[in-house]
């Protein structure tokens, strides 16, 4: 996918308006071709359900499998937003640019990803201290 989009990114680079905003340009491009990629995914996967029995040893496992899982319930436009702020470190504002959605949009996409994957990856999460300091005053250490 990466490939695809420089190569895409060369076609179109009479198209950039603005050489300073080449990052926001390229996250644009790259964002449209996930989009196609997820799509047609998705309708792969629709297809191979149909046909086969899917077979429980191959593919990722464990917490990847669980990742991609909670990922996959995302929409693809909140998938994206977080994936382009969060994996990539795009500010909220480039990843805005990059998706062609207002600034308050990927904000919402990002909040709300971001607690639908904590509350489906909560079996991942540390566990949570207690203040030791108060449970030994209260004799419960």
């Amino acid at each position: 996918m990466a490939q695809d989009t420089f190569i895409k990114a060369h076609a179109a680079l009479n198209d950039l308006a603005d050489p300073e905003k080449i990052r926001s340009w390229l996250f644009g491009i790259a964002y449209r071709r996930f989009l196609d990629h997820a799509r047609k995914a998705k309708r792969r996967r629709e297809l191979s359900q149909q046909q086969v029995v899917p077979d429980p040893v191959a593919g990722p496992s464990g917490q990847a499998l669980d990742v991609e899982r909670a990922m996959d319930t995302l929409t693809p436009e909140c998938r994206a937003v977080v994936m382009l702020c969060l994996l990539h470190g795009l500010t909220h504002s480039e990843a805005a640019t990059a998706t062609a959605l207002p600034l308050g949009t990927v904000k919402s996409h990002v909040n709300r990803g971001k607690a639908k994957l904590r509350t489906v990856l909560a079996d991942y999460a540390p566990p949570q201290k207690s203040d030791t300091r108060q449970n030994q005053s209260r004799g419960l250490s």
